[in-house]
């Protein structure tokens, strides 16, 4: 579904993210892991088409979409929860999710697609007139995967989902995800969290430095001693 072939990328004239390639299956759960500041961030925001890709192709279905300008790539089919949710705080539960809906086709299947959130967030119906802002992180995390799914994507990358929030939360985001891969999104997800990620992913790449430096089956990153003593603790 998706191949990253020797992208890089940065900020101004500042390199974050050297020559990647990595490629994802339709149906995969895939984890992209790394410290902070190894250029995860930077390379899905590629991917979404908010940062220029320098060299290198980024193709979705056999279409080459790097440098697709945003609203055409979520048109696609690709859709982001970004870091640090980015809601807008003065505006309600269902006016922040209709944002997420302001493609053409998306509009169309409004009333559907909102149905779909709900279903997976039922907190959200029940708060549906409630300020953003006044809601608890986890809560907030809810809409802003919400406000993603309601263009109805294919893929969908998820950046720092547990950032920040309560080990309880973390579970009910991780439960989340898996449900939506079981219900045919194929997920990138982005995370600090190496153990929680690779527990529930298939496959994972691992960022250093902006460059992928091992990549394998979730079990085997888990197990592999470079791995347990950098980012497991052991």
């Amino acid at each position: 579904m998706l191949q990253v072939n020797q992208v890089s990328t940065g900020y101004g004239e500042i390199q974050i993210v050297w020559d990647v390639s990595l490629e994802i299956s339709e149906g995969e759960f895939v984890a992209l892991v790394g410290a902070n500041g190894a250029g995860k961030s930077s390379l899905i925001k590629t991917i979404a088409g908010i940062l220029p890709c320098w060299s290198g192709d980024i193709t979705f279905e056999g279409q080459k979409v790097g440098n697709l300008p945003v609203p055409k790539v979520i048109t696609l089919g690709i859709a982001l929860v970004p870091e640090g949710r980015r809601l807008f705080p003065y505006m309600t539960v269902l006016e922040n999710l209709e944002m997420g809906a302001y493609t053409e086709t998306s509009k169309q299947k409004m009333a559907d697609n909102l149905a779909w959130v709900y279903d997976l967030f039922p907190r959200l119906k029940e708060r549906a007139k409630q300020l953003a802002g006044t809601l608890s992180g986890g809560e907030q995390q809810m809409v802003t995967i919400g406000r993603a799914l309601m263009s109805k994507p294919k893929f969908l990358m998820m950046d720092e989902p547990s950032l920040g929030l309560a080990p309880l939360v973390v579970d009910n985001v991780f439960e989340t995800a898996k449900k939506l891969r079981e219900q045919g999104v194929t997920i990138l997800l982005v995370e600090q969290n190496v153990r929680k990620s690779l527990e529930i992913a298939q496959r994972g790449y691992v960022l250093e430095h902006g460059r992928i430096v091992m990549s394998g089956d979730s079990q085997s990153l888990i197990e592999d001693e470079n791995i347990r003593k950098a980012y497991l603790g052991i």
